[in-house]
């Protein structure tokens, strides 16, 4: 259902991948994907965004280690909560997951917490249960934290985490425009996916995760993005980027 996404962005990148597939007219390809599956699937994929890399907005993530998380464990504690409930919501490839793994891990060793990474292609999902990362997607981790979280590839001239962090992380498919919620989360980390959502899909998403939170849960969004309707939804802006319940 691409009723939900801008029509202007959807097109181009629906022209491009009939180019690709050498068909002539949209009905051909309509033609292809309903007697080809796995055209089908390649399509879905490709019509997602599913560029990523470890701490991406490096200046972000250290608010979040150093402000917006010891808020939340705050918080926990009022309510004798057991553990922090974490969901990277449009994962991709699984950095953001693990970056928050690895953060949690190394600056906040007592405290309990889960991650929930969900993406709507199938197929990323499966490569971020790999947990193999090429150099560009890990240029923001230090030499520190690359020799302890990581394993190097010697055949592939990837990176693979390590699999006490891979651990902490539940991956499983999810759309976001269509599907429901589960409650309980203190943070939900939802960056640089809606870039081609429809103002009333952002806006309907918005609510969900607001419904999802638990109270002085936060919501973190990606670099260019802002809620233009916060305060209706019951949002407060705090920290640039971080909203909270």
């Amino acid at each position: 259902n691409l009723s939900q996404y801008k029509s202007a962005q959807m097109i181009r990148r629906i022209k491009s991948f009939i180019g690709k597939h050498k068909q002539e007219t949209l009905n051909d390809f309509l033609l292809l994907i309903k007697r080809d599956p796995d055209v089908l699937m390649a399509f879905k994929d490709f019509i997602t965004i599913n560029v990523t890399e470890f701490f991406r907005n490096p200046e972000k993530f250290e608010v979040l280690r150093t402000k917006v998380i010891p808020d939340i464990i705050e918080s926990s504690r009022k309510r004798q909560q057991l553990g922090l409930k974490i969901w990277s919501a449009g994962c991709s490839t699984g950095a953001e997951a693990y970056s928050l793994a690895i953060m949690m891990s190394e600056h906040f060793p007592h405290v309990s917490y889960s991650v929930v990474a969900t993406d709507i292609d199938k197929t990323i999902v499966a490569a971020a249960k790999e947990g193999e990362f090429k150099d560009i997607e890990i240029k923001n981790v230090s030499a520190h934290l690359l020799k302890k979280c990581f394993d190097e590839s010697p055949n592939s001239g990837r990176w693979r985490i390590k699999d006490k962090y891979k651990e902490k992380i539940k991956f499983s498919i999810n759309n976001l425009l269509e599907d429901s919620f589960p409650g309980g989360y203190d943070l939900i980390c939802c960056r640089n996916v809606v870039i081609y959502f429809t103002e009333e899909a952002k806006d309907k998403l918005y609510e969900k995760f607001y419904q999802s939170l638990n109270t002085d849960g936060v919501l973190f969004i990606g670099g260019t993005e802002s809620i233009l309707n916060a305060r209706q939804i019951g949002f407060k802006s705090k920290h640039n980027l971080f909203y909270y319940k």
